[in-house]
């Protein structure tokens, strides 16, 4: 009697006319296989529903995957979307160097463009590469940047264990502006122009000497290259940065070195120093009556330091162009230009493609001054 009151309240259907179970996903579809194909095929023939119902299931499944593609939010649309959340950019230096305060004024001026946010992080150590390093590994998806001057081509040729390549590991931006360097000596050398500088050194071989802030820096490969050039012997005396060597150009320990247009200002104004010459390709507002290494007949040592930004490799091709025409930008305006004229670096951008010849092409200028120097990174 209960079974009888169970059969009309609750039916048992057949086997055969029970609705097919749920069927794993079949090979072919997205690359995924049964857990156990025996069986599968045993089920389907216990259903008795054959090819129709592998047909149904195989329709389901893509309209399905295709319903899931179009609803996900796309590539694409996180490149147009580019950035939806806060960027950083990496300076290989401490924070308040020159490198720190370029990368804030155009950092403040793209992030105004985008209204997102720009972090400025100071990573120094190991002449950038502790930076440089960090940045080639971060993910590629244009959330991490890398300000680089020459620290970035010269590594190359003064690091065999360099873990990290300029050219294989990073993408070019853009160039930012090109800061030029003075010849400086202290007012007590008896020297007023390059000529007697060279004069000097070559009749006192050995006996003068010139500091940089740090190996592999322009203040450092660029006083090879002039030294190489005008054949003389000058000791290198090098500092942990710029405040610990300028005091002592100041008081005549050091008998020369390169600054910037903003450091070579400040130590003019005191009357301890003296601009022998200008390495720029011509003469530079900041100091208009210096004339240049060229009009001294060293041409070949008008090295300028350059500043720009770089990302990881792999970054998408659509988020870099998002930030070079972004950079561009900010360079055109004029309270940028302002800002970095102010800062002694002269606005001047070089755009992707133009960025990669002028990276690849210091790469090679220092490999040949760090042969021909024999320059160690020991």
């Amino acid at each position: 009697m209960m079974n009888s009151q169970r059969s009309k309240n609750h039916p048992v259907i057949p086997r055969h006319d029970r609705p097919a179970p749920p069927l794993l996903p079949t090979p072919g579809i997205g690359g995924i296989l049964p857990a156990n194909p025996d069986a599968f095929e045993r089920r389907k023939k216990r259903s008795g529903q054959g090819t129709h119902t592998m047909k149904r299931w195989r329709i389901g499944v893509i309209m399905g995957a295709w319903l899931v593609l179009l609803a996900a939010p796309g590539a694409g649309s996180a490149q147009e979307n580019f950035p939806s959340r806060p960027v950083r950019i990496v300076i290989p230096y401490s924070a308040g160097s020159v490198a720190d305060v370029f990368a804030r004024i155009v950092a403040q001026n793209m992030a105004v463009q985008w209204n997102a946010s720009i972090i400025v992080e100071s990573k120094s150590g190991a002449n950038g590469s502790i930076a440089a390093e960090e940045v080639a590994r971060a993910a590629p998806d244009g959330y991490t940047w890398l300000l680089v001057t020459t620290f970035f081509t010269a590594s190359p040729s003064l690091y065999a264990a360099l873990r990290w390549d300029p050219v294989r590991d990073f993408i070019p931006v853009g160039q930012i502006c090109r800061a030029p360097n003075f010849f400086i000596v202290p007012t007590t050398l008896p020297v007023k122009n390059v000529a007697e500088y060279v004069a000097l050194a070559k009749a006192k071989p050995g006996t003068l000497n010139y500091s940089h802030p740090g190996k592999g820096s322009t203040g450092h490969l660029g006083f090879e290259l002039f030294k190489r050039l005008a054949g003389i012997d000058v000791t290198a005396v090098g500092y942990r940065g710029y405040p610990q060597m300028v005091p002592d150009i100041a008081s005549g320990l050091i008998t020369s070195t390169f600054l910037s247009a903003n450091q070579a200002l400040a130590q003019v104004q005191t009357g301890s120093i003296r601009i022998i010459g200008a390495l720029n390709d011509g003469r530079s507002k900041y100091f208009p009556d210096v004339p240049t290494m060229a009009e001294q007949g060293y041409a070949e040592a008008q090295v300028t330091p350059w500043f720009g930004v770089v990302l990881p490799a792999a970054t998408p091709g659509p988020v870099v162009e998002r930030i070079s025409k972004a950079l561009e930008s900010a360079l055109a305006m004029p309270d940028v230009r302002q800002k970095l004229d102010i800062a002694g670096c002269q606005p001047m951008s070089a755009p992707l493609s133009q960025f990669a010849d002028i990276i690849k092409a210091d790469v090679a200028l220092w490999a040949k001054v760090v042969k021909d120097a024999g320059i160690t990174a020991d």
